[in-house]
């Protein structure tokens, strides 16, 4: 018995082919998306978190702008929980006969280990590891000179400028190698880093301190337990460094004060024995002209020729004595004038430091690891995981549930097929639950293989399909792939819910009837009158054949709603793949060359003297500049976003508010109406606004530099995609900070805006000594392109599935179309109809569905598209919502192109097959 049963079923299985392989297609596309979008962003975390355990990446990094002493240290070792605190030392300098800026590093003992890839870390005061990708550029052994700015009171941060390359490292800090972060040196931009032992550093004060916490150990990084818990210790470091800054601010004005003294001590000790030589020449030269004077005396008096040659020796040694103290008077007098130029110089310096220290404000900034200076590779990796989870959360869950529907249609045309057969079984005294058990075994194995290799795919292809679209943008190891049988699971439950149950609940319900009943063909279903024909106007006009088609789609409900929902399934899955391909593919373009015009942004070193911006303002009229404005620059912050991180916040205010259209377009992305600046409020980004869920009208407080809270109205909001920006004119600045406009910094264009040529100027700039900041677009766009390029590449993955759905989905219901109406098909074929009349006969109803399915799918997809819009950018990206015409124009075409493709195969096979055979009677 047994025997025969599994003969029947595999028979099925051949007999079947084209379902049976359609179900496990439609298996393995839902569970390849599913998994593959579920398992690549923990893989991702993965391979940061073990990255990050491994060398003990810090969960806070404390700097200050005037370093961290003795005190601080206590301070922070008391936090509460922590379980290592380092503190080190950090500098920028230019790499020698280049411009590229590098960080160096005092080498640490526990926290924010480096990966040495080659080579080992500094062992003596002249030893340095650098980055790894410039390794092309320099071997193990040779040897590397930095140039350094010195500090207001002249001294350098390094003892040493040439070390010895004795290894190749990565940092568990700086993960990018595209977007390093900004610099006070070279061009403004960080170019590398490296690790030197903290002897070869002249400071007396730490300039970071590296925190981890007990609490946090063991927890995934990006998780929210980890962001919860590392919130709640950040606001106690920040109480706590806040409590400590007037008693710091005091011991650096005492500090300072006395290094100043001592400096100053110096220059009068100087000074003095400068005036002590300067009396002691007078002295000689008046000794000098006492014994001349007492010569010409004796000369008038000698009579005697040995008295008169005496004279003459004695005159001799005089002239010889009046040149050596000539020369030593000029000697001095050099000497002086070098001295008092030096003592000059150093008066200022100190007049300028006394200046700077009584204006002080000090200020201790407290970062996690995205927020930390450099960590913007920290945040691009955050970001493309993150998209991959919240993807994966609207995706494969649509896709499934379209799977689902269609292998629905596919086993109860398999069941209905089997009718006869089955009949012939129970009428041989086979129970129904042996009959059945056929149909879910067919359902189960169908959609397990089918689930398995999906479960297998997703595992393996698309996480390295990520991988490869970040991985020389990151530092990271390749991403880890991990097995995770919870959603491989939940994929093959989706599976059998798709597969086995339809089976069980279609084939439960079929075999209610006897044996007898079985035997004979299903009826077809009962015509009836449809509501267009109670419109005769539009009815009578049609015709016959049009009549038939719109009876036949209404006679067939069921196979009517599964095209529907089918091709309604893949069109929104190809809209909602293309509408974010195309919001993200032009976002650079958009931002970087139609919004914001500026190259550079050169910001002023405070405080600045008179000559020093003499210096700025000849640089900046160099015929390379095509124009500048002044403005005030400044960086401002705000906590916002999910991870709760604090956002920085790009403030602008221009000297000469109505030439800012020069240098950034502000403009309404909704109204398309330009913004300008006038004294109602501010403007800030569309990104800002939709974080903060402010709109015009509303008031926003900011932190400025010195941590003051900052609140302005908001009077309009501006389209940008890449930052924070906020934008005022004069009065609503003095208004908001209630102190007097002054510009501290320039929008400049160049006329030679080549990245390569950027780079240059902006070093030119940075090499003045009244410049403290350079700030390029070329990084912040560089950082977007890996965020679109990764996001670019799991689209198309996509989009490629919602394509091979559309194709099975297509190809399934017109086989099952074909296969239940080909009785029909036949008559009409030997009632004279013509091979294409036939052909269109059946598949003018498929045409229609598919079209009544794309315009269903266009209106899902734009919603679909509009969530991904609300969860998938990161916190300082915002994604263009605007719809281009070939987001509607590809699915229309791709589907378009299947359903025209699938109308040759049906319109072959309708003619090669044998009618007669059809027609003949089972009864």
């Amino acid at each position: 018995m047994k025997k025969i049963i599994w003969k029947d079923f595999w028979q099925s299985i051949r007999q079947t082919k084209g379902q049976f392989l359609s179900i496990m297609a439609l298996m393995l596309i839902g569970s390849f998306a599913l998994v593959g979008l579920f398992v690549t962003g923990p893989n991702m975390r993965a391979t940061g978190n073990h990255y990050a355990q491994k060398l003990n990446t810090p969960d806070l990094t404390i700097v200050s702008n005037y370093g961290l002493d003795k005190q601080d240290a206590q301070k922070i070792r008391k936090l509460k929980g922590l379980k290592n605190a380092e503190f080190g030392y950090m500098t920028d300098a230019v790499l020698k006969n280049s411009h590229d800026s590098f960080r160096i590093f005092s080498k640490p003992q526990k926290v924010g280990l480096y990966q040495v890839i080659k080579g080992h870390l500094p062992q003596k005061s002249d030893e340095i590891a650098i980055t790894d990708y410039y390794r092309l550029k320099y071997k193990l052994g040779a040897t590397i000179s930095f140039h350094e700015k010195k500090n207001i009171l002249g001294t350098t941060f390094l003892k040493n400028k040439n070390f010895k390359i004795v290894g190749f490292v990565r940092s568990s800090q700086i993960l990018s190698n595209v977007n390093l972060g900004q610099s006070s040196s070279g061009t403004g931009e960080l170019k590398g880093y490296a690790v030197a032992m903290p002897q070869a550093f002249n400071q007396t004060v730490y300039t970071v301190a590296n925190l981890t916490y007990q609490d946090l150990r063991g927890l995934d990084s990006y998780g929210k337990i980890y962001a919860k818990r590392l919130g709640q210790h950040k606001k106690v470091a920040q109480q706590v460094l806040k409590e400590e800054t007037p008693q710091r601010e005091k011991r650096i004005k005492k500090m300072g004060l006395q290094l100043l003294k001592a400096r100053a001590q110096t220059l009068a000790l100087a000074h003095n024995k400068l005036t002590t030589a300067k009396q002691q020449l007078i002295v000689a030269q008046n000794k000098l002209s006492s014994q001349e004077s007492k010569l010409k005396q004796q000369a008038s008096q000698a009579t005697s020729p040995q008295m008169q040659a005496n004279l003459q020796q004695a005159q001799i040694k005089l002239n010889t004595q009046t040149q050596e103290l000539q020369k030593q008077s000029y000697a001095l007098k050099q000497k002086a004038a070098t001295a008092q130029k030096k003592i000059n110089a150093g008066i200022q310096k100190i007049t300028k430091a006394k200046m700077q220290i009584k204006t002080l404000v000090l200020n201790y900034s407290v970062y996690n690891r995205r927020e930390l200076p450099g960590g913007e590779g920290t945040v691009v990796y955050t970001t493309v995981a993150q998209v991959v989870e919240d993807l994966a959360k609207v995706f494969p869950i649509f896709l499934y549930f379209v799977a689902a529907l269609v292998t629905f249609t596919t086993m109860n045309r398999f069941i209905d097929e089997e009718r006869i057969n089955s009949g012939t079984l129970k009428a041989l005294g086979y129970s129904n639950t042996v009959v059945i058990s056929k149909f879910i075994f067919y359902g189960f194995l169908s959609g397990t293989i089918g689930t398995i290799i999906g479960v297998y795919l997703g595992h393996t292809l698309l996480p390295q399909i990520v991988y490869h679209a970040y991985y020389q943008s990151i530092t990271l190891p390749a991403i880890e792939e991990h097995f995770y049988w919870q959603i491989s699971l939940i994929a093959l439950l989706l599976s059998w819910i798709s597969s086995v149950l339809p089976a069980y609940l279609t084939a439960k319900n079929e075999f209610k009837e006897k044996p007898a009943a079985l035997l004979l063909p299903k009826p077809p279903a009962a015509g009836s009158k449809i509501l267009l024909e109670r419109c005769p106007l539009i009815w009578n006009k049609l015709s016959f054949t049009h009549k038939v088609t719109a009876r036949n789609i209404f006679r067939y409900k069921k196979r009517m709603l599964m095209t529907i929902f089918g091709v309604c399934g893949a069109a929104t899955l190809l809209f909602a793949g293309f509408a974010v391909k195309n919001s993200i593919s032009n976002m650079n373009e958009r931002q970087f060359s139609e919004l914001i015009h500026y190259n550079l942004i050169v910001a002023e070193k405070a405080p600045v003297t008179a000559k020093q911006k003499k210096v700025i303002k000849t640089k900046l009229h160099a015929t390379n500049i095509a124009a500048e404005m002044p403005i005030y620059y400044e960086s401002m912050t705000k906590v916002a976003g999910k991870n709760g991180d604090t956002q920085e916040i790009t403030l602008i205010a221009p000297k000469f508010s109505q030439q800012l259209k020069k240098y950034v377009q502000l403009n309404n992305r909704r109204s398309h109406q330009s913004l300008t600046l006038d004294n109602n409020g501010v403007i800030i980004s569309e990104r800002l606004a939709n974080l903060l869920q402010i709109k015009e009208g509303d008031q926003i407080t900011l932190t400025d530099k010195n941590n003051q809270q900052r609140t302005m109205k908001v009077a309009g909001i501006s389209e940008m995609y890449m930052g924070h920006f906020i934008f005022m004119n004069q009065r609503q600045y003095e208004h908001i900070f209630t102190k007097k406009y002054t510009s501290n910094a320039y929008l400049v264009n160049l006329k030679n805006s080549q990245p390569a040529n950027t780079r240059k100027i902006a070093a030119k700039f940075m090499n003045l000594a009244g410049v403290g900041n350079v700030v390029q677009n070329t990084a912040i766009s560089q950082e977007l392109d890996v965020i679109v390029q990764s996001l670019n590449m799991i689209m198309i993955v996509l989009i490629v599935v919602a394509g091979f759905l559309a194709i099975v989905i297509l190809y399934n219901l017109t086989n099952i179309n074909i296969a239940e109406r080909i009785r029909e098909l036949s008559t009409i074929k030997v009632l004279g109809f013509y091979n294409n009349e036939v052909t269109l006969y059946i598949y003018r109803e498929t045409i229609l569905l598919t079209i009544i399915g794309i315009l269903i799918g266009y209106f899902i997809g734009d919603l679909l598209y509009r969530y991904i819009l609300y969860v998938v950018p990161p916190a300082n990206v915002m994604f263009n919502p605007a719809l281009s015409a070939s987001s509607f124009l590809w699915p229309l075409g791709v589907i378009g192109i299947v359903t025209l493709i699938l109308g040759f195969i049906v319109n072959n096979k309708l003619k090669n097959s044998d009618m007669l055979e059809a027609l003949k009677s089972v009864d």
